[in-house]
């Protein structure tokens, strides 16, 4: 798996970019697109080894990306609220998006063997694109369209690794729409798209049927 190539480093430091506001989409809704996703940045206990691991930051490239270096900004970018204390579970994220293919360029992994023990587990571009293309996964988006490409959290399976989890089944997606329309209310979630994003590293395949 990719996360094997990423070392005890230093955590990614791109600043955070904005949540979707209801000016940002009245003023873009015909040109950008809104992605959907849920974050867990809690603490996952026993990961693999360690004491446990907690996912501190995720990032993602709006392609084609050149120069391919781990210095150029990133077009999305999401942190943890705090390293110290995360409630273990999944918080909605909606980003007005100009339409295009995005790819996971970065993401970080706090991880603790005990409490004076802790360091980051950070992959990158040296580590996310082969050959100049992306290798950990993309997700796509239309003008226009609102589209929820997953649930992102940890998998410590073989070691602590960002993992692509999804809603199960069609009346789960729905329950989460819901989510979002509570905490967005200003957004048109009359027609969400389910693709998630796709990757081979990251999560398993899924289609939701109608």
């Amino acid at each position: 798996m990719l996360t094997a190539c990423a070392g005890i480093t230093q955590p990614i430091k791109f600043e955070a970019s904005s949540i979707v506001t209801e000016d940002t989409y009245l003023n873009t809704k015909k040109t950008n697109g809104v992605v959907l996703l849920d974050v867990n940045w809690g603490r996952w206990w026993g990961c693999s080894g360690y004491e446990n691991a907690q996912l501190i930051s995720l990032a993602f490239d709006r392609l084609p990306m050149s120069p391919i270096n781990n210095e150029a900004e990133r077009t999305l970018v999401l942190h943890s609220p705090s390293r110290l204390a995360v409630d273990p579970e999944f918080i909605n994220y909606a980003y007005s998006l100009e339409p295009g293919v995005y790819a996971i360029s970065a993401f970080s992994i706090k991880v603790a063997k005990s409490i004076s023990s802790v360091g980051f587990l950070t992959a990158q571009r040296d580590k996310l694109y082969s050959e100049g293309k992306p290798a950990g996964g993309t997700f796509s988006v239309k003008p226009g369209e609102v589209v929820f490409i997953g649930n992102f959290y940890l998998d410590c399976t073989y070691g602590p690794t960002l993992w692509r989890y999804h809603s199960d089944g069609k009346e789960a997606f729905e329950d989460q729409v819901s989510e979002y329309s509570n905490r967005f209310p200003y957004l048109d979630l009359s027609n969400v798209q389910f693709r998630l994003f796709k990757t081979k590293e990251f999560g398993n395949d899924y289609e939701l049927v109608p």
